[in-house]
């Protein structure tokens, strides 16, 4: 069973259209998601470039049309690609639509992703606080997005967080500028997600961070 993703440059008014017209083929493929899918390859080559395909995420080639592309991917890779196709979607400015649940992922917009797959664009901050009064064993994490820049909490043994304590991490910008600290309560938790929406960095100062190495 394969997991679709589509990507494109710009925004469209009506995405589950655009990727339709993407599955359909539109044209030959112009330059816009050139360093995209470099970038993409470098880490997921392509199915025929796979030294052991059995091993690899997709489970067909990546199909580029004109300035989008449709992304197939093994069910069971789909969340670990996906959350890499996000990333080098903010980097370089495209748009991600999901067509298994019809979200729509557009660059430079502030996002707030939970667990349980609930999703809120440009929350305000009463919007954040009544989000993540919803974190729970189950619904452990939340991440708040704008470009290449985030802030996520996790609670519990998956966040690896001490018992009663969040484990909160920011990204600024590149993988190499990812930190993390611990915050001892919810209020803590709001404060840094708000901060972060508005564009106040002061919460930053009120944590003692740990860089966080994925070599």
């Amino acid at each position: 069973m394969s997991y679709d993703l589509g990507v494109w440059a710009g925004d469209a008014d009506d995405p589950q259209a655009r990727y339709v017209r993407l599955r359909e083929g539109a044209g030959p493929a112009d330059s816009s998601l050139d360093g995209f899918c470099r970038d993409l390859t470098a880490k997921y080559p392509e199915l025929h470039e796979a030294s052991d395909p059995e091993e690899s995420p997709w489970s067909a080639a990546i199909e580029r049309s004109g300035d989008g592309a449709v992304l197939t991917m093994q069910h069971p890779r789909a969340a670990e690609v996906t959350r890499v196709v996000l990333d080098l979607a903010r980097k370089h400015d495209l748009t991600v639509f999901n067509p298994q649940t019809a979200e729509v992922h557009r660059p430079n917009v502030l996002d707030l992703t939970m667990c349980d797959g609930s999703r809120v664009e440009n929350p305000d901050a009463a919007g954040i606080k009544a989000a993540l009064g919803r974190l729970s064993a189950k619904n452990w994490y939340a991440v708040l997005e704008r470009g290449d820049h985030y802030v996520q909490i996790g609670q519990g043994k998956f966040a690896a967080a001490p018992k009663g304590e969040f484990a909160l991490e920011r990204r600024d910008g590149s993988p190499e500028r990812h930190y993390r600290t611990e915050a001892g309560n919810l209020a803590e938790v709001v404060a840094a997600f708000t901060g972060f929406a508005e564009g106040d960095s002061a919460w930053v100062e009120g944590f003692e961070w740990e860089k966080v190495d994925f070599s």
